[in-house]
């Protein structure tokens, strides 16, 4: 009961104060097929992160946050593994984000239903 409290608590919180841009998620399958899906992210051009005795520290790379729900309703079989492979780094995913796009460096996924993602771009 409690956790289901909380999973709708983070998407409301994902929506309502962080500030998400649309991005297009394009993926190539294993048959070299592409599949473009809208899906929203919080974006940042210069990470930061912050290590264990809580000093912040600008990675300067690229950072994106998804809720791992709006990318299982897009992709529900990449999660059968591991949620970290839901995103993929081996070039075959990227975002279009303002009309950049960004590789994939990374995807982790924080234990609270969203994801992290390390951009290349």
């Amino acid at each position: 009961m409690t956790a289901r409290v909380f999973r709708s608590a983070l998407r409301v919180m994902h929506r309502t104060f962080s500030e998400q841009q649309s991005a297009a998620w394009i993926r190539s399958g294993e048959g070299g097929a592409l599949a473009v899906d809208p899906v929203r992210v919080t974006f940042t051009a210069r990470g930061v992160e912050v290590d264990v005795d809580g000093i912040k520290v600008s990675t300067g790379k690229p950072q994106a946050s998804v809720l791992l729900s709006d990318a299982l309703a897009i992709e529900p079989l990449r999660a059968v593994g591991k949620e970290e492979e839901i995103f993929r780094n081996d070039g075959r995913d990227k975002l279009v984000i303002d009309g950049r796009t960004y590789g994939i460096e990374s995807c982790k996924g924080n234990g609270y239903g969203s994801l992290h993602l390390d951009l290349i771009g």
